[in-house]
Formats: C-alpha cells, structure tokens, sequence
C-alpha cells in the first residue's frame, strides 16, 4: 500500500504508481455523474481540478509526474474519502 511510504518508494513501484493513478482516473469519471448540489457541499474539494486532472490522466498520461500523483494521494483523497463517507455513509 501507499502508507508507510515516501515519494522515492512510490516513485520507484510502477504498478503501485499505475494502480494509483487508475485510481484517481476511476474516482474523476464517478464524480462526473454527481449532480453539481452535492458537491456544492463540500468546499474542500476542487473538483474542476479534479476534472482537469482527469483528463490528464485519460490524454497526456506520458507527460504526468509522479510527484502530482503523490500530493494528490497524500493530501486529496482523504478529503475525498470523508466526503465519501459522508455522501454515501459506508465507512
């Protein structure tokens, strides 16, 4: 997993890398289908960014930098777990 790990550790495992950043490609198409009022809700959440992102990952993925997927990973999702949980109320 993620946990425990630095950037160097995460930079060097190419399929913990790839899993990550499928991962976030998977969470952007699932936010699309939000209706806008609930993700009104939650202020901490940059969605245009997550969106931008997203189509980094679909269409320039040779130019992404592993350095965005690590603070993305590290500071993003878990504001994006909370709302998660508190949208859908699995923990």
């Amino acid at each position: 997993m993620i946990q425990g790990r630095n950037l160097e550790q995460f930079a060097s495992d190419i399929i913990l890398r790839m899993a990550a950043e499928r991962f976030l490609e998977i969470i952007r198409e699932a936010s699309r289908r939000l209706p806008d009022e609930v993700k009104k809700n939650d202020s901490t959440i940059d969605w245009q960014k997550m969106i931008d992102f997203g189509n980094v990952l679909r269409h320039a993925y040779h130019a992404i930098k592993v350095e965005i997927v690590w603070d993305i990973v590290q500071k993003d999702l878990p504001a994006l777990k909370s709302f998660a949980v508190r949208t859908i109320g699995h923990g």
